[in-house]
């Protein structure tokens, strides 16, 4: 017994147990880790298999059994598909894609992508939950988080757009100007507010956030229209033009035009002034040359976006193309008049 307890206290048997004990560990961390990869990969596969209803991304799948090194030249077909409007057909990739691949970081990359096809198609809550399902896999993801808040916003789900917007702040993305942008919007969406009310809330954000001066003059203008004289900074008129354009005259205040410049020069060209000879604007310049004849023209506008400059015909605020709250930059042009005539139309003035 004597030897037997001095072989326990020996320094080789302390070493030996305590190798034991990592082996153990290291074992059982393995073996939990298996577990947990197989476990996430059937819940993902079956939450996958909800989105392939249509079962037309068969095809694509026989491919990658066959070909396993064509995952690039599809991720390239998927984007050709999307960019041409083909969602249903860069839907179909995407999944077939998820079937096969085994990498986190490439799956969750694709989850993003089907998202935002799901999105473009207008599939708004099929969107969200894929994105929500990769947010699981790979939580610091600003894509899927960028994405997702717009679809938040197209919900009128405010509460949790702002939650989104937490996690992009973790993530040190500057979300200051999309604070106010969705907090302007949740005012206007609020069912608990009287009219009166949103409108006091947007005049008083407005006061300090110069960029959401289109979106209170939309407001004013379906409300109170006899008001938007006074919902006016100087500085951002070039980027509500086509709203002052499009007033109907029954709302029109000379005495407050003449006070801006630019409305001066703007309803010079129109017509509906004589307080201006020239304009630095080309197509105010032209039309204010033309004088009587200036009906023999008319002014058309296009809307870019401030951040990707992709170019659409109706105004937005939230760019269809890239997703920027930044808004857009209004452009002029000059057309033959062809005898019809637009008037301001608030319900159908924007993408978003």
């Amino acid at each position: 017994m004597e030897l037997l307890a001095i072989d326990y206290r020996h320094p080789a048997f302390s070493v030996a147990m305590l190798l034991l004990v990592i082996a153990a560990v290291a074992f059982i961390d393995h073996s939990l880790g298996v577990y947990k990869h197989k476990r996430q990969e059937r819940k993902l596969r079956r939450f996958l298999a909800r989105f392939d209803a249509v079962k037309h991304s068969t095809d694509y799948k026989d491919l990658l059994k066959v070909r396993p090194d064509s995952i690039n030249s599809l991720l390239l077909l998927a984007s050709i598909y999307y960019k041409s409007g083909e969602y249903g057909e860069a839907m179909n990739i995407y999944l077939a894609l998820l079937d096969i691949l085994a990498n986190k970081t490439e799956r969750v990359a694709v989850m993003t992508l089907l998202a935002r096809a799901y999105y473009k198609a207008g599939f708004f809550m099929r969107s969200r939950d894929i994105l929500l399902e990769s947010l699981r896999l790979k939580a610091r993801n600003r894509d899927a988080l960028e994405l997702l808040l717009v679809i938040y916003e197209q919900l009128r789900e405010y509460k949790r757009a702002l939650e989104v917007l937490e996690s992009l702040e973790e993530m040190e993305v500057e979300v200051q100007d999309e604070r106010v942008y969705l907090a302007a919007h949740q005012i206007i969406g609020n069912a608990f507010l009287s009219i009166d009310e949103k409108h006091d809330q947007l005049l008083a954000l407005l006061a300090t956030n110069g960029f959401l001066l289109r979106i209170c003059l939309e407001f004013a203008l379906l409300h109170f229209p006899n008001e938007i004289w006074t919902v006016i900074i100087e500085e951002r008129l070039p980027d509500v033009a086509d709203l002052f354009w499009r007033l109907p005259e029954a709302q029109f205040d000379p005495k407050a035009a003449r006070q801006y410049a630019f409305l001066c020069e703007l309803y010079s060209a129109k017509g509906w002034l004589e307080a201006a000879n020239s304009s630095g604007v080309f197509e105010f310049d032209v039309l204010i040359k033309l004088g009587e004849h200036r009906k023999t023209a008319v002014l058309e506008f296009e809307y870019q976006c401030k951040s990707c400059m992709a170019i659409y015909p109706v105004h937005f605020h939230r760019c269809p193309n890239c997703l920027s709250s930044a808004g857009a930059r209004v452009g002029l042009a000059l057309a033959k008049n062809t005898g019809s005539d637009q008037g301001f139309d608030a319900n159908g003035a924007n993408f978003l």
